[in-house]
């Protein structure tokens, strides 16, 4: 038996290895679950808000004419779930009269205008996703992102995509407190500032 150290380039080529299948198992924990099979929608009883079909007129029918909220471009209808919860906000942008994006919020603003809630309850479906659920409880699909920096209002993020769009369940201390949608057709505005 020898006392011979192996040579330089055998340790380099086992340190390569390993670092070839380090890379390889963190590309696939950071790898995006799959798409949802299903489009994602803000739903109401009233109106299905879908980013890839649904337009201003059939929104119009629906809910009638919106506030100009948060900034222009944006129309906002306010909403309450139930007696005594607290008003949430439909936040909707549309490009050439079709829906683009859509978020579903608790206004976070001292000069979030005192609009009158309608009775309405708007959701996620698939998944019967509502403000105030914990982030823990959402379906397979959601995968957490990292928060941008512009996002810095809430703590989490998570995203699931689907055929014609994205969803965000965004929140913090583990409660949802923003829902959105996004087209991916064409870049909406990163979110509602509200």
């Amino acid at each position: 038996m020898s006392d011979e150290r192996p040579p330089d380039f055998a340790m380099a080529r086992a340190v390569e290895i390993l670092a070839g299948i380090y890379e390889r198992q963190r590309r696939i924990a950071e790898a995006p679950p799959p798409p949802l099979d299903k489009v994602v929608t803000i739903f109401n009883e009233t109106i299905a808000l879908d980013v890839t079909k649904t337009t201003r007129k059939g929104v119009e029918q629906a809910l009638g004419i919106a506030f100009a909220y948060p900034v222009g471009g944006w129309h906002t209808y306010c909403v309450r779930s139930a007696e005594n919860a607290a008003r949430e906000f439909v936040s909707l942008f549309y490009s050439h009269g079709e829906l683009v994006s859509a978020e579903l919020y608790w206004p976070k603003v001292e000069r979030a205008p005192a609009l009158e809630p309608r009775p309405l309850r708007f959701r996620f479906v698939p998944g019967e996703i509502t403000l105030g659920m914990q982030l823990a409880a959402l379906p397979e699909g959601f995968t957490r992102i990292p928060v941008p920096p512009e996002l810095g209002s809430y703590a989490d993020i998570f995203e699931a995509r689907y055929p014609g769009g994205v969803s965000y369940a965004m929140g913090n201390k583990g409660v949802i407190e923003r829902l959105a949608l996004y087209a991916l057709r064409e870049r909406a505005s990163p979110t509602a500032k509200g």
